[in-house]
């Protein structure tokens, strides 16, 4: 996960029959808490998400009950992701900004992992300025960690990568090539012990997000450079199953051989880019792998495609039929 791994109490058997003795209230709540994430998590999987907001809001609630700031940080956390999958952004930045202050209230520590997913709703709300301060105040609380394991530095690195990448497309949008050629600086350095320590799925997604900041920085400067990267970019985000970032690469690729004047391969990734962004609302995009390997709100938390990008993108590739197993009439 790109944000720091929350403490997690293991579950416990329930009291059998006879002679046991009823288990402590407190072992009871501790159960009832991580069913409710299971079950919020599980939901999130198949794609139900607002199933999922309403078992992260009884682990919320419970987590209030408790008192207790780390478990009201993560099911906040939760809450947040899963609304901005359901394309709820406002809701999400409400939530973030809930969460941050249940915890401060309780002398929690700070968050970036909220401010990250703050910072993606606020790119999804046009609210650009604002993303690019949320996802660089993330980055540079993570800058610094000095976390003693390898798990801690490897969280750190995806954390502030992923929010490099956020602050990039933010750029990108206000065309701020200044902002947009700082963006390498706001990546924790990765080092060999980092890269042990990550699952084969969080390192695709690491080298994913590497290979998009790339694309982006370069795209006006190398648009080249910045067509091969992000063909990578989308090549990865295929391997490790996130089919949103994927659809966002491939787009990224098409403008930038637009711009080497390659306008039939443009056509062609233009044209793949808007059918998987209309297929994303199908049943498929929902069996996602990479919500199943264990990063996804890390990545579903990044999610920037919308509806209306699979016409946008149609419009670019000169129509093209977004649905070819469905309908047959192209869209204009």
């Amino acid at each position: 996960m790109l944000r720091t791994v929350l403490p997690l109490v293991a579950l416990l058997p329930l009291a059998g029959c006879g002679g046991a003795q009823p288990e402590p209230a407190a072992e009871q709540y501790d159960v009832a808490l991580q069913q409710f994430l299971s079950a919020g998590r599980d939901s999130f999987m198949l794609g139900r998400y607002t199933v999922a907001e309403t078992q992260y809001r009884k682990a919320a609630s419970l987590a209030l009950l408790r008192d207790s700031a780390p478990e009201i940080a993560e099911s906040g956390y939760d809450l947040a992701v899963a609304q901005l999958a359901a394309e709820e952004p406002a809701l999400a930045r409400a939530t973030a900004d809930k969460t941050r202050r249940a915890v401060a209230l309780r002398g929690g520590h700070a968050m970036p992992y909220l401010d990250l997913v703050d910072a993606a709703a606020c790119y999804r709300l046009g609210l650009y300025e604002q993303a690019r301060d949320l996802a660089l105040k993330a980055a540079q609380a993570v800058s610094g960690a000095t976390a003693s394991d390898a798990a801690g530095h490897a969280s750190a690195v995806l954390l502030s990568t992923r929010a490099a990448l956020v602050y990039a497309l933010a750029a990108d949008q206000q065309d701020d090539t200044a902002a947009l050629a700082q963006v390498p600086g706001m990546i924790s350095t990765v080092n060999p012990h980092v890269v042990a320590a990550l699952s084969v799925a969080q390192a695709t997604a690491l080298k994913a997000d590497q290979r998009e900041i790339q694309a982006l920085v370069a795209r006006r400067t190398n648009p080249a450079q910045a067509m091969s990267a992000a063909e990578d970019a989308a090549s990865l985000r295929r391997e490790g199953g996130n089919y949103h970032d994927m659809a966002r690469a491939l787009a990224l690729a098409a403008r930038s051989a637009d711009a080497v004047g390659q306008k039939d391969k443009a056509q062609a990734l233009w044209s793949r880019a808007a059918q998987s962004a209309a297929a994303q609302g199908g049943a498929a995009s929902h069996l996602s792998s990479t919500l199943a390997a264990g990063v996804a709100g890390a990545a579903d938390s990044i999610r920037t495609t919308t509806p209306d990008d699979a016409n946008a993108w149609a419009r670019a590739a000169g129509g093209v039929t977004l649905h070819p197993f469905t309908d047959e009439t192209p869209s204009p």
